[in-house]
């Protein structure tokens, strides 16, 4: 599986989303490629991931998200994202997950459970979100709107990359 995987994640996206990638093969080989059935929680992953595992992923029915549907696409996510954190995440006033720099003491707590999946069905599908979306990005004509896209998926890479970061020191 994770050949594959590899393969349809390895794009020129830029550096943040390939040092992202390059973290999750450091995951992924910290769990010997274990590749398990079930995966992270399904109610509230975005719909195209759901399209995409149905038709069995990769060069069968790509998916592409269109211009005018990017933001709605990144809000699916980042609300994906919120649910799957662990119960010492903090959120701020916004409900915006608060940077895992504003809270060290806990960054190290033992209660990884809620991310702690390696193989197919977990960690892939956060990246191949962050994948599209990042594709996404680059069809919006208006550059204000793409600029501010932009943000939000840095930012996501970063948050998850972090979260990551911890998991791999945790395991």
């Amino acid at each position: 599986w994770f050949q594959d995987a590899f393969k349809f994640l390895n794009v020129d996206l830029g550096s943040p989303y390939n040092a992202l990638v390059a973290q999750w093969i450091t995951w992924e080989r910290l769990n010997s490629w274990k590749n398990k059935p079930t995966g992270f929680k399904k109610f509230s992953h975005p719909q195209e991931l759901t399209t995409w595992v149905n038709y069995g992923r990769y060069e069968k029915k790509p998916i592409l998200i269109a211009p005018g549907n990017v933001e709605q696409f990144a809000e699916s996510v980042w609300t994906w994202w919120l649910q799957l954190q662990p119960r010492w995440r903090q959120t701020g006033e916004d409900n915006r997950l608060l940077t895992v720099d504003d809270f060290k003491d806990d960054f190290h707590s033992d209660d990884w459970k809620s991310l702690n999946f390696p193989g197919a069905n977990r960690w892939l599908g956060l990246l191949a979100c962050l994948r599209w979306w990042g594709e996404g990005l680059a069809w919006i004509e208006d550059k204000s709107v793409r600029n501010k896209g932009a943000e939000s998926w840095l930012h996501a890479i970063g948050d998850m990359s972090k979260m990551l970061e911890g998991l791999i020191l945790y395991k």
